[in-house]
């Protein structure tokens, strides 16, 4: 298994709406979801980028003149040439600064970011205000990997957020 998301843990982790969000936010998700394709250049760069992969639209704009990718029309991605893309990415390991992270740490971007954002859904419930899934606000803890188990990484609120929180401050 690599290390950026695939299309489907960029969908749960980056889309899916929290249980908290209405409905109407729900179906919102699903066609988005369902309208991402085809991308431009720059719309697959971007998304590239938070599943984790260092790609910049000079890059895509690269694998197309060298043949590594060849696009039906100019300028437009599918989602096979997406994941093509994000294939030679990892095979060269050219990850955001946090897809590195996980590299170095052994453990997977989507296992840095899923329980990022269970804690801040956790935290928020508990609370009753949204807190923001970014990790600014959390502490985070990390189970090493051992020969028959992957790391493990977990979150809790940083201290300050706490003290800001009980005191009803905005965070």
């Amino acid at each position: 298994m690599g290390t950026g998301l695939t299309f489907d843990e960029y969908v749960d982790v980056k889309l899916r709406p929290s249980p908290r969000a209405d409905r109407a936010f729900h179906e919102g998700a699903e066609m988005e979801r369902d309208e991402m394709f085809p991308m431009t250049t720059a719309a697959a760069s971007t998304h590239l980028r938070s599943r984790g992969y260092d790609c910049r639209p000079a890059m895509l704009e690269l694998l197309v003149e060298n043949g590594t990718i060849q696009l039906a029309q100019p300028d437009t991605w599918t989602r096979e040439d997406v994941d093509a893309a994000a294939e030679r990415f990892e095979e060269h390991e050219m990850f955001v600064p946090y897809a590195a992270m996980c590299q170095t740490l052994g453990c997977r971007y989507v296992d840095f970011l899923r329980p990022l954002r269970e804690a801040a859904e956790r935290e928020s419930a508990k609370w009753g205000r949204a807190i923001p899934d970014s990790d600014q606000y959390f502490v985070m803890h990390r189970v090493p990997p051992r020969s028959d188990a992957d790391s493990i990484i977990t979150f809790t609120l940083c201290d300050d957020i706490r003290e800001r929180l009980e005191r009803g401050e905005v965070v």
